[in-house]
């Protein structure tokens, strides 16, 4: 395999959040993705950074292969309507209303550096660090993945960076060890979709989550306690990870719709990206 380097972006006006971006690059193909982010950051409708940071770091160990989560839209009739369903989705995935109640709390106040992570069934905070939170990194697909991604979207008109970044990490997210799903509301004022993860469901958008112009948002990662925190959290943050398979993308449906299991493969450390990728 050639070499392969993760790419971070980080932009911040004072201690607030303007906007991030990621992904694990071949060398070739380090500065367009430098130029790109940093355009990202400074064209954010959150208005322009005073402080940018760009890490770029060769990744030294073979990432391990993910299929991306499928994706499916539902179908919501506003914030109270969309938050309503996104609470459904989580009793599923075993997330208790006393943690679901605690997410919303969290994402109310926006702002956040990174994840919350919180117990699906107590609600309480894991994360050690609770301004910095825990975040998911050392992530990307394969070219070939992503042109597959990008001609799937296409024909859903959901063709867009958010859009893939967003089911990227959190792909990444769902095959982590002790994960029941992830909760996501946008800190960005002009989008309003937000999206439930779940392994065994997938990446399920909802739309309205928030009214347009709102400031809340950010992830929570719910999960159970038969996994040690600390464990999770080295796979979020250390280990590398891309998705080399891509799974359904569906179109806007009810509830009734996602009934049926799907299938996440979880990473395994040794399985590695096909050269056709």
């Amino acid at each position: 395999m050639k070499r392969l380097y993760s790419v971070r972006m980080r932009a911040e006006r004072g201690r607030a959040h303007i906007s991030g971006a990621e992904g694990i690059f071949e060398e070739n193909d380090i500065g367009r993705t430098v130029l790109a982010y940093v355009g990202r950051a400074l064209r954010h409708s959150k208005g322009a950074p005073d402080t940018l940071k760009l890490k770029v770091e060769l990744i030294r160990r073979p990432p391990a292969f993910i299929s991306a989560l499928p994706v499916f839209t539902l179908k919501t009739r506003g914030p109270a309507d969309a938050r309503k369903k996104a609470a459904g989705l989580l009793a599923r995935a075993g997330v208790s209303g006393r943690a679901v109640k605690k997410a919303f709390g969290i994402l109310s106040t926006g702002g956040m550096r990174g994840a919350a992570l919180i117990d699906s069934e107590g609600g309480g905070r894991l994360e050690p660090d609770k301004t910095r939170g825990v975040r998911a990194s050392m992530l990307g697909i394969s070219k070939g993945a992503m042109r597959r991604l990008t001609a799937a979207l296409s024909q859903k008109n959901l063709d867009h960076p958010r859009v893939k970044d967003a089911l990227v990490l959190a792909s990444k997210v769902a095959a982590g060890p002790g994960i029941a799903a992830e909760l996501c509301i946008s800190d960005d004022p002009d989008y309003t979709t937000g999206y439930v993860a779940i392994p065994a469901l997938g990446y399920i958008r909802l739309p309205h989550i928030k009214k347009r112009g709102g400031l809340e948002g950010g992830r929570v990662f719910f999960m159970t306690k038969a996994v040690a925190a600390a464990h999770l959290i080295r796979y979020l943050e250390e280990t590398p990870v891309m998705v080399g398979k891509i799974s359904e993308i569906g179109d806007i449906i009810t509830l009734h719709g996602l009934e049926a299991p799907h299938n996440h493969h979880k990473p395994g450390g040794k399985k590695i990206l096909h050269k056709k990728d």
